[in-house]
Formats: C-alpha cells, sequence, structure tokens
C-alpha cells in the first residue's frame, strides 16, 4: 500500500482549518482510495478538479477508484458532477464511500448517476464491489456537463 498526503492542502479561509479541502491518495491491490476531508464548493472547484484527475492518474492496476466524503463537510452539485463526469470518460471506475446517508447521495440518485458513481457505506464494502462492478460507461454527457 502507497499513501500520499497533502494532495489539495491550501490556506483556510480564515481560522476555519476545517472547511479547507484536502485529501490522501492511498493504493491498495483492489482499489485507488481518495480520503477528502473539508469543503467541496464554487472557491475550490479547481483544486477538487485536480485532485480527481491525479487520484486517477495514481490508479494502479485495479482500474478502480474509491471516493472517501465520509470527512467531507459540504459538496456542492458541482463536485458531484465533475466526479461523474470523470467516471464516464475515464477508464476508472469510481465508487463513492458515504456511511452516513445525506444529500449527496440523494443528488446522486435523483440525477441519475449511480451507474457510474455507486455509493457504499464503507471503504470495505466499496473495495469488495470493485471487484463485481462492470467497467465504466463510456457515455459522454451533454456538452452542457463540461467542466471548465
Amino acid at each position: 500500500m502507497n499513501t500520499h498526503s497533502g494532495y489539495g492542502d491550501r490556506p483556510s479561509r480564515g481560522d476555519d482549518s476545517v472547511s479547507a479541502l484536502r485529501a490522501e491518495v492511498t493504493l491498495h491491490h483492489t482499489a485507488t482510495v481518495l480520503h477528502v476531508h473539508g469543503e467541496i464548493d464554487a472557491c475550490n472547484l479547481p483544486q477538487w478538479r485536480a485532485l480527481l484527475d491525479e487520484a486517477i492518474r495514481s490508479e494502479g492496476e485495479s482500474g478502480h477508484l474509491v471516493i472517501d466524503i465520509r470527512d467531507v463537510t459540504f459538496m456542492s452539485c458541482r463536485a458531484i458532477l465533475d466526479m461523474a463526469t470523470r467516471a464516464q470518460r475515464s477508464a476508472v471506475r469510481m465508487s463513492v464511500v458515504n456511511p452516513v446517508p445525506s444529500v449527496t447521495n440523494r443528488i446522486i440518485v435523483a440525477a441519475g448517476l449511480t451507474e457510474w458513481l455507486p455509493v457504499y457505506p464503507s471503504r470495505t464494502e466499496a473495495m469488495a464491489a470493485a471487484r463485481l462492478l462492470p467497467q465504466a460507461g463510456r457515455t459522454i454527457p451533454p456538452a452542457s456537463w463540461t467542466t471548465r
């Protein structure tokens, strides 16, 4: 297992270090895990996209990226869409770990994104499912979904 820490470190807004977006990437045999902390909003979307892209590039031979958002305190709809767009366009399958049902889960389901972003209550379940999930779809999202 290899671990990279500190991706996305940035100065926090004011004294609120909880809101600073940061993440660690850990390589496992069955999946690469991107464990994200803080808030993902309009202020740090470029950093969020860079984190996702780096995790996809770091992904080993498993072809599966687990995005653990249990320590995310806020996630914008745009950030969710960024995950889905990358899942649809890359050869890497993605899963989301969110142990507590939340607005994020509801948005993924309501937007019909579960094919590309299945949500699991634990890393263990997400990594076990990695062996069973089909390859990510090759559907290209509408032009209005494209990232900047």
